[in-house]
């Protein structure tokens, strides 16, 4: 299967809709502003003077420029329109004669040009290569293509043909993803060719076996998900695109295993992955800690990537769902509601308290010596990090969505409705609208034209619906016929659900969560007049949701839940005294957006 592009189809309205609003308005300038005023479009311009660029610093600009280009396509902007014209302008004078870009070490390190393989050199080049893509295809602005071509072209003769670099394989993985792109985009075999050679040599030497970089063995023999988590999910996303375009079955069957290894032992229920901050990575099975979860925002947008390129190479709605849940929850609770503050890490609870007193003790030393405290998340979401990959990332990634709604196979006729999303289609295929009102409730309405041409429909059933269909095969209700603007209306009927971990999980024995459809949800202290960790939930059957279809929050949740009374005692051989009270909840992606308060996902069970 096949995305269509976002020349294809457009949001017409809804929760994503505005989601986009807010990243063209707000978002994409705030990025741009704190790009500019922490030195990293200075840096382009290749000027050896303060602030000194960073090794990873041309990868944020990329990527912001990668934004842009979505961005300019739906909506002219005079004012993001110069600074991109700048930004690419800059590069293009920039340029090495033999092709070769990275502001650093163009700047800093000339003759250690492909000697230091985890400086990120061939991730900047990736992201910059995806960036060439998106303003080639949907702003027909072809300057950054030449430069990447030509980029190209140099990484091929120094990595393929002399082999005179220090390295085989990048430390850090996206180019391989990223020339796949450039090779869907010219059909130049040179970039398949290239990709498959950083593939293929992967674990193969001394140099490459570091675990965290997924190099520890080679792709075709790896089956777990391992290392550092993003890297990894770069990594699995361009495995499976390199396997639907040479239809490589043995890399096919190994994703499918890394894949269950992610969703059934190293996931978090938000679709965040890579439990701690020790290489930002996958740890061993059942290992997901809440208050000390790291869950990079950035992993989540991999895994999107991940689950995308595997619906497209297997069909298979699984992908959907995953790809639905980190969507909702794992990837927005990066971001603020308003647009312009962000979260590099995704804890699934907050102690403020804990969390004040640990970050206050960092800041101070005994007889010199820094003092050892526990890593904790930050309460509120900032502008900038030091490291900012995370803020253009979920800037493009936004963009991406309607990607994300159709897939086609023409070659089998086949159409599959994978996120329910208001938008419009126009093929020469088929031409459809949908009007959903997900997240706050079911519903779909979808209208069809498949132009004469007999077509199998599939739309997916969601993971969370309760509701049966006659017509359901393989986790999809699927049509057949000739559709002459036929309308097909479904609702899948989301409810409160109660959500079991796997008791493997140790710090979620005995406790559940709640979801509301694609939604988790969550407990903030500011919403509650008491503590929320005295609270146990039982049943649910009484609990109001009230759909906000005006407010960014989604919608509240309000249930009666047991509270237990704080004792005198720190140890008591009898419990608080039980009271019933009103616990409100919110979506996860919604917490930390008006004041630092403790928050909490898992809650004991009382049933």
């Amino acid at each position: 299967m096949e995305n269509f592009s976002l020349r294809q189809i457009k949001l017409t309205d809804g929760f994503f809709y505005e989601r986009q609003k807010i990243n063209a308005q707000t978002t994409l300038p705030a990025i741009y502003t704190r790009f500019s005023e922490t030195g990293r479009f200075k840096a382009i311009k290749c000027i050896n003077e303060p602030p000194h660029s960073h090794v990873y610093w041309d990868s944020d600009v990329a990527k912001w420029i990668e934004s842009a280009s979505y961005i300019l396509a739906r909506k002219e902007d005079e004012q993001v329109r110069a600074w991109y014209d700048e930004a690419i302008d800059d590069i293009v004078k920039n340029q090495c004669e033999n092709g070769y870009f990275n502001s650093y070490f163009q700047v800093y390190k000339p003759d250690e040009i492909f000697t230091h393989r985890h400086d990120h050199e061939l991730y900047c080049a990736g992201h910059l290569f995806e960036a060439a893509v998106a303003s080639s295809k949907y702003l027909n602005d072809n300057r950054l293509l030449g430069v990447c071509e030509k980029y190209v072209d140099y990484i091929y003769e120094r990595f393929v043909e002399k082999k005179d670099t220090k390295f085989t394989t990048p430390g850090h993985e996206e180019i391989e993803l990223a020339l796949l792109k450039l090779y869907r985009l010219t059909k130049k075999e040179k970039y398949k060719t290239l990709a498959k050679y950083f593939l293929d040599n992967r674990g193969l030497s001394e140099e490459d076996n570091i675990i965290l970089a997924q190099s520890h063995i080679p792709i075709r023999e790896q089956v777990s998900a391992e290392g550092h988590a993003v890297r990894a999910t770069y990594l699995y996303t361009a495995m499976a695109d390199f396997a639907q375009l040479t239809n490589d079955t043995q890399i096919k069957q190994n994703l499918e295993m890394i894949f269950n290894d992610i969703i059934k032992r190293k996931m978090y229920i938000t679709g965040g992955t890579g439990s701690t901050h020790w290489g930002e990575r996958y740890t061993v099975a059942y290992d997901l800690p809440n208050y000390s979860a790291y869950s990079e925002t950035c992993a989540s947008v991999g895994l999107v990537f991940f689950c995308d390129q595997m619906l497209r190479l297997t069909g298979n709605k699984i992908y959907g769902d995953v790809l639905e849940r980190t969507l909702y929850n794992g990837v927005l609770a990066g971001i603020s509601l308003s647009g312009d503050d962000f979260f590099y890490v995704n804890p699934l609870e907050m102690q403020l308290e804990r969390t004040k007193d640990h970050l206050d003790k960092a800041k101070h030393t005994i007889l010199n010596r820094y003092v050892y405290v526990e890593r904790c998340p930050i309460p509120k979401r900032v502008k900038i990090f030091s490291t900012s990959c995370c803020p253009p990332n979920i800037c493009r990634l936004i963009e991406k969505i309607p990607q994300y709604v159709w897939y086609a196979d023409e070659k089998n006729s086949t159409l599959t409705l994978s996120q329910y999303v208001s938008s419009s289609l126009s093929s020469d295929f088929v031409d459809a609208t949908i009007f959903s009102s997900m997240p706050y409730s079911g519903k779909v309405q979808l209208k069809i034209n498949s132009k004469g041409k007999k077509i199998t429909l599939r739309i997916r059933k969601p993971n969370w619906s309760s509701v049966s269909f006659e017509n359901e095969k393989n986790g999809y209700l699927t049509y057949e016929g000739i559709f002459e603007n036929t309308e097909i209306n479904v609702d899948f009927s989301p409810s409160l659900k109660k959500v079991y971990s796997n008791p493997l999980v140790a710090e979620n024995s005995g406790k559940v969560a709640l979801t509301y459809g694609p939604i988790v949800l969550c407990a903030e202290g500011s919403d509650n007049d008491f503590n929320i960790f005295g609270v146990k939930i039982g049943d649910i059957s009484k609990a109001k949701i009230e759909p906000l279809c005006s407010s960014p929050y989604a919608l509240n949740v309000t249930l009666p839940v047991s509270f237990f009374e704080d004792t005198d005692e720190l140890y008591s051989y009898e419990q608080g005294r039980e009271i019933i009270k009103t616990l409100k909840l919110i979506p996860y992606f919604a917490w930390a957006n008006r004041k630092e308060n403790d928050m909490r996902v898992w809650f004991p069970n009382k049933e």
